[in-house]
């Protein structure tokens, strides 16, 4: 290693920064845990060598920038890490600038990562290739919506075509359940312009009526560097809140060689470098449809990296400009265990179905607490470990109270 070579890691108190921190820490890479609260978990991390305490960019994203840009110019880190979706956006969109500080942004140029990033430019991308995805309309108005309402099928959905946006009034919008379900062209026609009063933040790109494909939830998580896959790591949602689809909960490794095809077609379309999650729809007859990309690093890191890809390390030694590809044995990951990711997203999921009359759903909870892993949970790292779990404990009593008041 040269003296330069830390890195400063933002979005530390997300599961999958305090993987990066572990991942990297633990190989004597110098970590610098960044976040907008100087309690964020991963700056008490044994791994975690410095902090650095930034203005919040979903209040004011041109204030952290000048922020961040200002702290680079002092420092001397190799590159700078975003671990959530605003953050990622932000520094794909300021990319140049931040560049000129010397560091580089592990995030992709604007172009490419907004062809992602839009769900509205993504059908537009995947459109040429072979891989199935659902049928997908842009409408811009009330008209257009009109067009489509007596031709489309039923149930749909309708989705913003960004989860996140940065106002003009300099404040960060992220998207909290972004999927509305519709059974009928009139319920279409006023979920749509609802969404489109609530979203008049969203830089003219306006909401998107999708195709709803039922099945389970799957991904293939990657590296890569040019449109080729260097590294993969392949799960399913076991469990999720709401279970119509929300956050995963409970996840299982699993290997499907045409979701790994799909995916290799779809990066190599999009000139993909850096980590990234295709998300699938596995059907009920085995077929998988693309339904997004995210760009960035997912929640799910720890998994992929606890079944054995290593997914930042091999990143660190791209961004360095190192070919990680020797060290890489491909396709080479445990499929033997369970990770429960979010514990009070679990609980919640068995309160639903308690809810529903289903009190079956005890003894597979209860189970899980045996055969799974739990996000977070690190022996030689025990304070964010600690700090997770009391954080866990009460988001779910939090939730207890909300079901019995």
């Amino acid at each position: 290693m040269t003296s330069r070579d830390g890195v400063l890691v933002l979005n530390s108190d997300t599961q999958c920064a305090m993987s990066v921190i572990r991942s990297l820490g633990s190989k004597h890479v110098p970590i610098t845990a960044g976040g907008s609260s100087r309690r964020s978990l991963g700056m008490f991390s044994r791994y975690s060598d410095e902090t650095y305490v930034h203005p919040d960019p979903d209040s004011d994203h041109a204030a952290f920038v000048d922020h961040l840009v200002d702290h680079l110019r002092r420092s001397d880190y190799v590159a700078v890490i975003p671990a959530a979706d605003h953050s990622s956006l932000i520094l794909s969109r300021y990319k140049e600038r931040i560049e000129r500080t010397g560091t580089t942004v592990a995030v992709e140029d604007w172009e490419t990562f907004d062809r992602a990033f839009d769900k509205g430019k993504l059908a537009d991308a995947l459109a040429s290739i072979d891989v199935p995805t659902p049928e997908t309309h842009t409408p811009t108005d009330m008209n257009d919506v009109a067009a489509i309402a007596d031709e489309i099928e039923y149930p749909a959905l309708v989705k913003p075509r960004c989860k996140s946006h940065l106002h003009d009034a300099g404040y960060t919008v992220t998207l909290v359940g972004d999927e509305n379900y519709v059974h009928s062209p009139a319920e279409l026609r006023r979920t749509y312009r609802r969404l489109s009063r609530e979203q008049d933040h969203a830089e003219g790109r306006y909401p998107l009526v999708q195709e709803y494909v039922p099945g389970t939830t799957t991904t293939t998580v990657a590296l890569a560097d040019g449109g080729d896959v260097l590294t993969y790591f392949q799960e399913e949602r076991l469990r999720t809140y709401p279970a119509s689809g929300g956050n995963s909960a409970l996840l299982a490794a699993v290997r499907e060689p045409t979701m790994l095809e799909y995916t290799e077609r779809v990066l190599d379309r999009l000139d993909w470098t850096g980590p990234v999650m295709v998300e699938f729809m596995q059907t009920p007859d085995g077929e998988f449809y693309v339904i997004e990309v995210n760009g960035r690093y997912w929640g799910s890191l720890p998994f992929a990296v606890e079944s054995g890809v290593d997914v930042p390390w091999f990143h660190y030694l791209l961004l360095r400009g190192f070919d990680p590809s020797p060290l890489i044995d491909v396709g080479a990951y445990r499929t033997d265990v369970l990770q429960r990711r979010l514990l009070y997203e679990d609980i919640k999921w068995l309160g639903e179905h308690l809810a529903d009359g289903r009190p079956g759903a005890v003894v597979p909870f209860v189970r899980s607490f045996v055969t799974t892993r739990h996000t977070f949970v690190s022996i030689d790292d025990p304070v964010p470990t600690a700090g997770a779990l009391l954080q866990g404990a009460y988001l779910a009593a939090q939730s207890i109270r909300e079901r019995l008041s």
